[in-house]
This record gives C-alpha cells, sequence and structure tokens, in this order.
C-alpha cells in the first residue's frame, strides 16, 4: 500500500503540478520581430531588383526587335531606289542634311511595292493595246483605272501616264516555241510603239515625283510624313563610289550632291548606320561620354548624365542598289 500511495504522489507531482511556465519576454519579442522585418526587406529587395532587371529586359528586347524590323525595311527601300524611274536622272537617291537624311525616288519602294504592279510586254506593240505578262495572283495584275508606264532598253521612260480603261484575260503562244503563257490585253488610252521584253509599271506618284524623305525629328524616324520607329538617337548615310573602275567601292562621302561620277557612271553604294537608345535604366552608365557611327567622315555626337543612362543598339549596313548601278 505505500508503495502504491509513493508512486502517486510521483504521479501527480508530474501530471497536476499548477507552476507556471515561462514565455518570451518583451526584449527576445522586439529582436524576433526585427529579424523577421529584415528577412521580408532582403526578400522583397530582391524580388523588387528581379522585377527591375525584368521590365528592363523585355523592354530592351521589344527594342532592339522594333529596331530589326525598321532596319530591314530601311534596307529594301534603299535597295529598291531607282525602280523604273529614269536611267539619264541623277536624283533617285540623293543625302540630305549632311547624311542625316536620304531622299529615294522610284515607282515603288519596300512599302509600296505592293501597290506598285510589274510586268513585261510579250509582243511588239503598235497601238492602243499592251500584251503582257500575266501573274497567278490577281492582286499582282493591272487592273482598270491603273495608270502605268513604259521604259525603254536603257531605264528611261517611253511613255508616261498611260490610263488603263480595259484589261482582257487570254493565253498567249510564244511565235518561235508556240509555248503558253498567262497573259493579260492592256487597253490604254494613247496609241504608243514599243518593243516585246519592255517594262511596264504602275507607279506611286508622290515616291516617283518628289521622292521619301528619311528624316530624324527629335528621337523619331520618320519615313515621308509618317513615324516609322522612336528612340533613335542618331542616323546617318554615306555614299561610297568606285573611282578607279576595278569594281570595289574605294571612296566614301556625305555631300548631299555626290559627284557627277556618284549615279550610273561608276559602281557604287550607300552604307547607313542607326543607333537605337533604351530609356534611363537603373544601375547602368554608358562607359564613354560620345558615341561615333560611320567613318567617312566619322559623326560624333556628345552624352550628357541622362543619355549615359541608356543602353544602345547600333545597327549598320551597306547597300548596293541595283537599279542605279552602271549598264553592264
Amino acid at each position: 500500500m505505500k508503495i502504491f500511495r509513493d508512486r502517486f504522489k510521483i504521479s501527480s507531482n508530474n501530471h497536476f503540478s499548477n507552476k507556471p511556465k515561462r514565455g518570451m519576454t518583451l526584449v527576445e519579442l522586439l529582436v524576433s520581430l526585427v529579424i523577421l522585418m529584415i528577412v521580408l526587406g532582403a526578400v522583397y529587395s530582391i524580388l523588387n531588383l528581379q522585377q527591375t532587371k525584368s521590365v528592363q529586359v523585355t523592354r530592351t528586347t521589344v527594342l532592339q526587335t522594333d529596331a530589326q524590323v525598321a532596319f530591314t525595311l530601311i534596307k529594301w527601300d534603299l535597295l529598291l531606289a531607282g525602280l523604273g524611274y529614269p536611267f539619264e536622272q541623277q536624283d533617285a537617291l540623293q543625302l540630305t542634311n549632311a547624311g542625316g537624311g536620304v531622299t529615294l525616288k522610284a515607282v515603288g519602294l519596300g512599302f509600296e511595292m505592293n501597290h506598285s504592279q510589274w510586268s513585261y510586254l510579250l509582243d511588239d506593240v503598235a497601238g492602243t493595246i499592251l500584251p503582257v505578262r500575266r501573274w497567278n495572283d490577281s492582286l499582282a495584275n493591272f487592273q482598270v483605272g491603273d495608270t502605268v508606264m513604259l521604259m525603254s532598253e536603257v531605264r528611261g521612260p517611253m511613255y508616261y501616264d498611260l490610263i488603263v480603261v480595259g484589261v482582257d484575260t487570254f493565253t498567249y503562244y510564244d511565235p518561235i516555241w508556240s509555248r503558253p503563257t498567262r497573259a493579260l490585253r492592256l487597253h490604254i488610252t494613247g496609241p504608243i510603239s514599243a518593243r516585246a521584253g519592255l517594262m511596264v509599271f504602275t507607279r506611286n506618284a508622290d515616291t516617283y515625283y518628289n521622292g521619301l524623305n528619311y528624316t530624324l525629328a527629335g528621337d523619331t524616324l520618320m519615313r515621308g510624313n509618317e513615324p516609322l520607329l522612336t528612340n533613335i538617337e542618331a542616323i546617318q548615310f554615306r555614299y561610297g563610289i568606285d573611282t578607279d573602275g576595278d569594281g570595289i567601292v574605294d571612296f566614301w562621302g556625305n555631300q548631299n550632291n555626290p559627284p557627277f561620277n556618284a549615279n550610273y557612271q561608276s559602281k557604287w553604294a550607300v552604307s547607313f548606320t542607326m543607333v537605337v537608345a533604351s530609356e534611363g535604366m537603373a544601375g547602368y552608365n554608358y562607359r564613354h561620354d560620345s558615341v561615333t557611327i560611320e567613318n567617312n567622315p566619322p559623326y560624333t555626337y556628345l552624352l550628357n548624365p541622362q543619355q549615359k543612362r541608356r543602353k544602345r543598339a547600333i545597327l549598320s549596313s551597306i547597300v548596293y542598289p541595283q537599279n542605279l548601278q552602271p549598264e553592264e
């Protein structure tokens, strides 16, 4: 019995004690809160930094993608300069503002080519009906109401402002081999006399007569009267000439009016460089105080402290406009 009472006493002391347990003191609670705030602050700073970097990378990627698209479109415009334009005229491509811009003339440039139809005469013409090649895509063919022009073998205009008043489809058979070819009969407003094989164009009248200007307005690159791309910090054009006739361009310049042999008499090229700048970025500082583009002659501009916070993509290319090269 004594042993049982002793065991019951021990058990009672272990399970039914009313002695209060010790908790956290105020100092310990404050220290814990401070540590928690530090940890949460560090996590927030890391997440905020990652978010900022992510936004910067996204903006830079979009900016560079837009710049590449605009860059490609400019190259197409330069390549198509002089298309269907009189060979003997010297203003199909002219620099402006000492290389800060360029003016292009053609029946249609990169943006207009879907609206500038072309074809060629399948047979000799002496009258008001032009037999021309018909394309599979109906949108690429001439339509009633189109204004067309005819170019000679030496790329000179033979006839201007011929209005298409009727269009018939037919199959043309080669007189030698009797091979069938899809064809159109264009009924025009005036009689002409021309040989088979000559080119027939529609044209963008404004681009053909006035030319299309690339200019920089503030940080916006303008194509004619329309903005092409923003955040352009600088753009420069240069022309190059083969001065000794060896087929290699060996002279570069930025005069608004190139020398007489720049067009058609010697091989020549156009070089252009475009600088695209991002928005100001936290934690970034451009390592130079100026930017230099093109080398003939070089074009240099200074950067202020705000401009040095921007990242830059510099795109450059040399184009040989095929329509403006000398005749073989």
